[in-house]
């Protein structure tokens, strides 16, 4: 795993308050399938009720937000197919 794939691990753990080992074990290929690990993983901590939980589109724009920041790759080149490995170093 990259340095770059584990600042956006680190992120995404903070931001959506899972532990960062979680997202690690997933083992997610595509952006798509990182944004479905995240949604699962909140779902099944049920700390918040489902109303306060982030929207789909609210996972993945921040997905989005936190690998443009990190690997500098302009969000249009950011799609869910795309694989993670090849976003970063």
């Amino acid at each position: 795993m990259g340095i770059d794939l584990l600042e956006i691990y680190m992120e995404l753990a903070d931001h959506f308050g899972i532990e960062e080992e979680t997202l690690v074990q997933q083992d997610a290929v595509t952006v798509q399938d990182l944004v479905n690990k995240i949604m699962t993983t909140l779902t099944a901590q049920q700390s918040q009720t489902p109303a306060e939980l982030p929207s789909r589109s609210e996972v993945q724009s921040t997905l989005i937000t936190i690998i443009t920041r990190v690997t500098g790759h302009p969000e249009s080149e950011i799609l869910p197919d795309t694989r993670l490995i090849d976003l970063c170093d």
